[in-house]
């Protein structure tokens, strides 16, 4: 089964979570244990807390304070920027019409999924052992990306954008650990050395993940079915890269996510 490559602007993107994968085994994402981040940059994380459907928390430095509010519902995702309590940026996606919104205004925002492809008939079909233990070893499918390029002209607006590639990956099934949301965002402003106020300038980069199938089929728990053994799927390979005032920055992610089973069985 082979699902071809869409590369859709932002008013199509609705259909990464439309047209993706039917996951019927619980794709619920599990992860390693959260790495410390070194805290070498100007701004600090302050006042984190969250619920199942929002995150909350502060960048502050001896001049800039940036509320980040973040609210997720079954068909959106915003992040909301507050900057000294005055200077506001809103970052939202809407499953429902397709939309990325910054500021009220369309994004330039571009998605390009990962091909399903299998190579050959004899991995499409390969002879199953009943004594042999399955191998879950990750095997490389294919690339996908979530690009953006966007007018930015203060930090909070960098915030809300960065922030906002960063929690896309929730479109893909993919939920980051809350408190790594925080310290990405945060060596960011490391990496490309903001202050509180920059000129007007193009930020641009995007959030690339790789799709990863087992080395062999595993049984999905349907018998008698044409396809009751199946290759198990997982996104991993995730980071973050963005270049603004000539600078760039490439964040990695070392989580992974869970595997899941492609289509139901027949």
């Amino acid at each position: 089964m082979k699902i071809l490559n869409k590369t859709m602007i932002s008013v199509l993107c609705s259909s990464l979570l439309a047209a993706g994968p039917v996951r019927f085994i619980n794709p619920t994402n599990s992860y390693a244990a959260e790495s410390d981040v070194e805290n070498n940059t100007g701004f600090n994380v302050e006042n984190s807390t969250s619920t199942a459907n929002t995150h909350n928390f502060s960048l502050v430095n001896p001049d800039t304070n940036i509320d980040v509010d973040i609210k997720y519902t079954d068909n959106t995702v915003t992040v909301t920027t507050i900057t000294n309590g005055a200077e506001e940026h809103t970052f939202t996606y809407n499953q429902s019409n397709g939309f990325a919104l910054l500021d009220g205004k369309i994004m330039n925002l571009e998605i390009n999924e990962p091909d399903f492809v299998i190579d050959s008939e004899e991995t499409l079909s390969p002879q199953i052992s009943l004594f042999a233990t399955p191998s879950d070893k990750p095997v490389f499918v294919s690339p996908g990306n979530i690009s953006f390029s966007e007018s930015v002209d203060s930090v909070g607006k960098v915030v809300a954008v960065i922030t906002g590639a960063v929690v896309l990956a929730k479109m893909i099934g993919v939920t980051l650990p809350k408190k790594l949301i925080e310290t990405k965002v945060q060596d960011a402003l490391t990496l490309i050395g903001l202050g509180s106020a920059i000129a007007l300038n193009t930020m641009s980069g995007s959030f690339t993940y790789g799709l990863y199938r087992t080395k062999d089929k595993f049984y999905t728990g349907y018998p008698g079915s044409v396809n009751s053994y199946q290759y198990k799927f997982r996104y991993q390979d995730m980071a973050v890269n963005a270049s603004l005032l000539g600078k760039t920055m490439n964040i990695n992610f070392s989580e992974v996510g869970s595997w899941w089973f492609q289509s139901k069985p027949m």
